[in-house]
C-alpha cells in the first residue's frame, strides 16, 4: 500500500513538474513575442520619425529652391523691365555732335617779337571750336573722327603811329579717333582714347594805315592817287603730325543727347624745315611748341 501511495505521489510530483515547465516556457515565448513586437514598433517609430524629417528636409529644401526661382524671376523681370524703359540711358550705337576746347597757349618766341613791334603778347589761353562723330564697332569700343580749329590775334596802333598792326595765329587739327567706353552708372559713361591725326598753323602779319576805308580800298588802285594809304601783308604756314589720349565723362541728359568733359594731351610734332611762305621755305624760325593739356566740353546727339 505505501509502494502504491509513493509511486502515485512520484507521478503527481512529476506531472506537477512537467507542467510547470511548460508555463515556464510558455511565458518565456510569450516575454521574448512582447520584446521583438516592442523592438519592431520602436524600429517603426524610428523609421516613421526618419521618414517624417526626410520629408521635412525635402519640404524645407522645396521652399528653399522655390524662393531660389521666385528672386530668379523677379530678376529677371525687373532686368526686362529695366530695359523696356531705357532706365540705362545711355548711346549704344553711334552719336555725333558739338566741341569746344579749351588749351594753355605758350609761344614765348612769338610774344617776345610782338613786344618788340609794341604789341601786346597773345592770350595765354586760345578756344577751338570743332565737332566729331563715331559709332560702336563692339565689346565697348567704338571708332569715329573728331576736328577743330581757333585762332588768337594781337592788334593795335603802337608807339602812337598812324599804322594798324595785326599778327593773327590760327591753329587747326583732325583726325581719327578709338575709344574704350565702361559705364559704371546710370545714364552716364566713362571714356578712355586717343586721337591719330595732323593739323596746321598759320601766322598772319598784317600793317595798314590808319585809314581803311571803302573808298581808301578802291582809290589804292587808281593810277592818280597819292594818298598815303597802304597795306602789308605776309602769310607763314606749316603742318604737324599729332597725337591726343585723352580720358573723359558723358552724361545723357536725355536717351538721344548728352553733355561731357574731356581732357587729354596734345602731342604735336612739325619740321622746323616746314614752315613755307607762297611756296618758299623760311628759314630760322624759332621753335614753336603747342603740345600741352587740353580740355574739351561737348554735345553730342544720337542712339
Amino acid at each position: 500500500m505505501k509502494r502504491l501511495f509513493t509511486v502515485i505521489m512520484v507521478l503527481l510530483i512529476s506531472g506537477l513538474i512537467v507542467s510547470a515547465q511548460e508555463k515556464f516556457d510558455k511565458a518565456e515565448k510569450e516575454l521574448e513575442t512582447i520584446t521583438d513586437s516592442v523592438a519592431i514598433e520602436e524600429d517603426t517609430n524610428e523609421q516613421i520619425m526618419d521618414n517624417d524629417k526626410e520629408s521635412t528636409k525635402i519640404e524645407v529644401d522645396k521652399d528653399w529652391d522655390d524662393w531660389d526661382e521666385d528672386w530668379d524671376d523677379w530678376r529677371k523681370h525687373r532686368k526686362e523691365e529695366w530695359k523696356s524703359s531705357k532706365k540705362r540711358g545711355y548711346f549704344r550705337g553711334g552719336a555725333g555732335g558739338w566741341d569746344y576746347y579749351m588749351m594753355e597757349l605758350k609761344v614765348d618766341a612769338i610774344n617776345s617779337k610782338l613786344q618788340e613791334i609794341g604789341l601786346n603778347p597773345f592770350d595765354e589761353q586760345i578756344y577751338l571750336t570743332g565737332g566729331g562723330g563715331w559709332g560702336y564697332i563692339g565689346r565697348g569700343i567704338r571708332v569715329g573722327g573728331i576736328g577743330a580749329g581757333g585762332k588768337v590775334v594781337s592788334r593795335g596802333t603802337p608807339f602812337g603811329g598812324n599804322d594798324t598792326k595785326e599778327v593773327l595765329m590760327r591753329i587747326g587739327f583732325g583726325g581719327v579717333i578709338i575709344e574704350k567706353v565702361f559705364h559704371p552708372f546710370n545714364k552716364s559713361e566713362i571714356y578712355l582714347g586717343t586721337m591719330i591725326g595732323g593739323g596746321n598753323v598759320n601766322i598772319e602779319f598784317s600793317q595798314w594805315s590808319e585809314n581803311t576805308t571803302w573808298d581808301h580800298l578802291w582809290s589804292g588802285y587808281d593810277s592818280t592817287y597819292t594818298d598815303d594809304f597802304k597795306t602789308y601783308q605776309n602769310n607763314i604756314h606749316t603742318n604737324y603730325f599729332m597725337l591726343l589720349p585723352t580720358i573723359g565723362f558723358r552724361y545723357n541728359i536725355f536717351r538721344w543727347a548728352a553733355v561731357g568733359l574731356n581732357v587729354g594731351y596734345l602731342y604735336t610734332h612739325k619740321s622746323q624745315d616746314g614752315w613755307k611762305m607762297d611756296g618758299r621755305t623760311v628759314t630760322d624760325i624759332p621753335e614753336i611748341d603747342l603740345s600741352n593739356v587740353i580740355y574739351r566740353f561737348n554735345i553730342y546727339f544720337g542712339g
